[in-house]
This record gives C-alpha cells, structure tokens and sequence, in this order.
C-alpha cells in the first residue's frame, strides 16, 4: 500500500513540475503582449514582490515551529533573486536565444552535479539520458534564430542565471525533507528575495502601474507565473529528486515556443518543431522511468 502511495504521489509530483514550467513558459509572451516600453528589471522585481505577498498569504493556512535555517534561507532568496537579474540582463546582452538556451539549458546539468557534489542524490542513467535528450532538444529548438550576436558577459550571466535557480533546487530540495512546510519555504524565500531586489522596481518611472494592461501584467506574472508555479514547483520538488524536478521544468521552453506561434503568430521551422518534440520525448522518458 505504501508503495502505491509513493508512485502516486511521485506521479503528482511529475505532473506539478510539468505544470509549473507551463506557468513559467507564459511569461515571455505576457511581457511581450503587455509589457512594451518597461524595464524587464522593473518587471521582475515587481513579479517577485506580489508573488511573494501572495504566497505569504497561502502561508498562513500553515502553522509551523520549525525553524528556517538562515544559511538556507539566504542561499534560496539570493538564488531566486540572482536568477530573475542575471536573467534579464542576460537577454538584455546577448538576446533571447541564446540567453534561454544557456541559462535553461545549464541549470539542469548545474543542479545534478551540485547535488551530487554535496552529497544529497546520486545521478541516475535516466536523468542522464533525458538531460542529454532535453538539452538536444533545446537546442534545436532555439536553431531558427540566426543570432550570430554572442556577448561573452552575456553568456557568463546566463550561467549564473542557471546556477542561481539549481542552488535554489538543491538547498530548498534539503530544506524540504525535513518536514518544513512547503508554503513557508517558498514564502520566506520569495519573500527575501523580493525585498534584496526591490530597489530594481524604482528605476524606471511606475506610470505603466495605473494602465489596466500593467496592472493585469503584475497581477498575472505575481499570481500564476510566480505563486501558483512555484507552489507547484516546490510541491515537485519535495517528493522527486531536485536534478529530476530541474529538467521536467524544461517544459518552460516548449510553452514559451507553442505560444510564440498560436499566440503571437511568430514563424516556427521544422528544425525547431523536431526540438519541441525532442524536449517532450526526455519529459515524458524522465516522468515514466525516473
């Protein structure tokens, strides 16, 4: 009965990370519908702070006393934080492309290693496999671009942009097994880094915050792309190992993309279609074997 148990929740598990990517896939295409004219800073610094107001609030349905370890605590915000920055600054350098693939592309490859460098989980041949298969995948998707524009120091963020949200795997991934509760991990992190990143809202003027179109996209990114995804994402990463829950998420880009044409109508080649199905064979191999 236990095993059976453990498989379904696993299943659930499988399926939350699967859906979290699909909230996380939809924010390129908000900010492209509704956010022309911001600062892509502005707008991460204010997704992080009403995400993490409204986790707050899914919090206090929890009582807990245990306690949050403040080395973990900074580890989880200053990841968070570090990967909304050196995200956008990334794209900001070097383009969407390939600062997408490098940042996506690295943390599943960033969070394996670093959990079994620390010792937390040994890597698996599926993880293997379906890493090897994603990555494929994500790179053929991105071949249409035809970016010859390469910034080194964009490059260099992308990674760091991938570090940040491994570490928050790893360390938060720690965090959770023992017994803390999911909704006041993802609340203090959040919340943390929301108030390490605030200063970034104030540099551009905030007029665009009383247009219906900023305030839905606030409200969007800060309710679905933030706090319905990474209670998602948190309740995956609590029952699957963290280097697994890192690569299911991968169905961030394949969201992004499939919205990119029905939505906003972009062009997509058959190379790139052969990538979205390559990212949903190491899915669907990692869901059913790992």
């Amino acid at each position: 009965m236990s095993n059976a148990r453990s498989r379904v929740s696993g299943e659930f598990a499988v399926a939350a990370v699967i859906l979290a990517g699909i909230c996380f896939g939809t924010t390129g295409t908000s900010q492209t519908l509704y956010g022309k004219g911001i600062n892509p800073l502005v707008i991460g610094s204010t997704r992080l702070f009403v995400g993490a107001i409204a986790l707050w609030l899914i919090s206090l349905k929890d009582k807990t006393n245990l306690h949050f370890p403040k080395k973990q605590l900074w580890i989880c915000a200053l990841g968070v934080a570090g990967y909304q920055l050196a995200f956008f600054s990334a794209v900001h350098l070097t383009g969407v492309a390939i600062a997408t693939i490098t940042a996506l592309g690295s943390s599943p490859v960033f969070t394996g290693l670093l959990a079994w460098r620390l010792g937390h989980e040994k890597l698996s041949h599926v993880w293997m496999i379906a890493t090897a298969i994603t990555s494929v995948g994500i790179l053929t998707l991105n071949a249409h671009s035809g970016s010859t524009t390469v910034s080194i120091p964009g490059v260099l963020l992308a990674l760091c942009s991938g570090a940040g949200f491994s570490a928050f795997n790893v360390v938060g991934r720690k965090v959770l097994t023992t017994g803390y509760p999911l909704s006041h991990f993802v609340a203090r992190s959040f919340a943390l880094a929301a108030l390490v990143i605030f200063p970034f809202t104030f540099i551009q003027n905030l007029k665009w915050l009383t247009t219906g179109r900023g305030v839905g996209l606030v409200l969007w990114l800060g309710f679905v792309a933030t706090a319905l995804a990474y209670t998602l994402y948190g309740f995956g990463l609590s029952n699957l190992k963290a280097s697994n829950a890192s690569t299911l998420v991968l169905a961030e880009p394949v969201t992004a993309t499939i919205l990119s044409v029905t939505v906003l109508h972009n062009h997509l080649s058959i190379t790139s279609w052969c990538g979205v199905v390559l990212v949903i064979v190491g899915l669907l191999y990692l869901g059913v074997k790992g």
